[in-house]
């Protein structure tokens, strides 16, 4: 029997200010791609690869993404939180571990970013991930001047990331998905963190997390180039 994966924890709280100037009345999850709310599609993806609870870190337009939940029936177990005041990533994670039952977390917890996506085999992140009880999805793009590529030693455990260039080249990027086993769990419980990826990621003292690069098919929809993008990505997904 396959173990069930742990609790899914998104981060999805933002401003969406880069998308803005074309999704000005919607937070972001819920910008409609291919004809429908980004969020439905994500739910069905989580439904399809055995993801059985998740929550939803909300801020931005929270009440909009919780009345659009009301009138959907998902065979996934969700709940949620609302931001009074913006928390950045680590905070609203912070948050998130204090609110989620203690029983839900003693294995570790999967968190993602609510704003991109990309197709991979969260089973065997997961599995791998598990080994050093930390795990980071790594994709390969063809022009990794906008995120910053990942930087691993030679045991494939993240070291930090490359600063944004300006300089158009391949390279190996953060997908956005995270494992957090219970020697993360503490430490994020015990730290003052406001960026995730800065407060901690690319912190010097950390237990180690494992770079997998198991990612494919990632796109960000957070700019109005990129939202475009992914109206014909998911068409052909569908």
């Amino acid at each position: 029997m396959t173990a069930a994966l742990p609790v899914l924890i998104v981060l999805a709280g933002g401003f969406g200010t880069r998308l803005q100037p074309v999704v000005s009345d919607l937070p972001k999850i819920l910008a409609p791609i291919a004809g429908e709310p980004y969020l439905a599609h994500f739910l069905r993806w989580c439904v399809g690869k055995g993801v059985q609870r998740l929550h939803l870190c909300l801020g931005f337009r929270a009440e909009q993404v919780i009345n659009w939940l009301s009138g959907q029936r998902w065979p996934l177990q969700i709940s949620w939180q609302t931001e009074t005041s913006p928390l950045g990533t680590g905070g609203a994670l912070q948050l998130a571990l204090q609110q989620i039952e203690l029983q839900a977390i003693t294995e570790g917890v999967l968190v993602c970013n609510g704003d991109t996506f990309v197709e991979f085999n969260l089973a065997a992140f997961v599995q791998s991930a598990e080994k050093n009880g930390g795990g980071i999805l790594t994709v390969q793009v063809a022009d990794a001047s906008r995120y910053g590529a990942v930087q691993a030693d030679s045991q494939r455990l993240l070291t930090g990331f490359q600063e944004k260039n300006a300089i158009a080249e391949p390279g190996e990027i953060n997908a956005g998905w995270y494992f957090f086993g219970t020697k993360h769990i503490h430490e994020l419980r015990a730290r003052q963190l406001l960026s995730l990826e800065h407060d901690y990621l690319m912190a010097g003292q950390k237990p180690p997390i494992s770079c997998l690069a198991l990612g494919q098919q990632f796109i960000d929809f957070g700019t109005p180039d990129s939202y475009q993008q992914a109206q014909a990505m998911f068409k052909d997904l569908a």
